[in-house]
Parts: C-alpha cells; sequence; structure tokens
C-alpha cells in the first residue's frame, strides 16, 4: 500500500493598512512567508510595522490599502525567506512571480 506525499503550499501575503490614533496617522505594514498541509499551517517568517504618514515615502503613502495572498512555487519562496534575513523591508512592496493571487481591499 502506498501513500501519497504530502503536498506543501507555499505562501506570502502582504499588507499595507492605514489608520488614525490619537489624531496621527499611520501606515502597519505586514509581511508573512507560511506553509500549509493538509494537517496544518505553519508560519516561518512574519514582520509587521507602523511607520507614522508624514514618515512615509510618497509611494509608500500612495500604495492602497489591501491585503495580498500569494500562492508561490518552492524556490520563490526560499528566495524570499532569503530576502526577508537580509532586508525585509523591500518585501512590502514586493510582487512576486506567483500561482495565484487573491486581494482584498482594506478600509
Amino acid at each position: 500500500m502506498s501513500f501519497p506525499l504530502k503536498e506543501e503550499v507555499y505562501y506570502f501575503t502582504r499588507v499595507k493598512d492605514t489608520h488614525e490614533q490619537n489624531s496621527e496617522l499611520y501606515i502597519t505594514l505586514f509581511a508573512r512567508l507560511m506553509v500549509k498541509t493538509a494537517v496544518k499551517v505553519k508560519t516561518i517568517w512574519v514582520e509587521i510595522e507602523e511607520v507614522k504618514w508624514e514618515q512615509a515615502s510618497t509611494k509608500l503613502q500612495a500604495m492602497t490599502n489591501r491585503m495580498y495572498t500569494y500562492s508561490i512555487p518552492e524556490n520563490v519562496f526560499h528566495e524570499l525567506l532569503r530576502v526577508s534575513e537580509v532586508c525585509h523591508k523591500e518585501l512590502y512592496y514586493l510582487t512576486p512571480i506567483y500561482k495565484t493571487k487573491k486581494q482584498v481591499a482594506l478600509g
């Protein structure tokens, strides 16, 4: 009797959202790399940052408030993991090579 190999699906999620707190505007940035199998989801890397609006770049301010989740090939996942170790802030702006993409507007 043979059992099927456990299938792993690799995901990259990035989020940009804007909110007001104590009359000041902030941008929240979130990025995560995770692996999903039939029995569990494991986060391999995650980062969250908050930036005051006036300290954010024009490029960051112009980005839409949105959550993107990409199903990515394994080799792309490992490359993004490598990037997360040396310059994780780049992942907030990056659109990887992907198999599927899901996006949700925020705010």
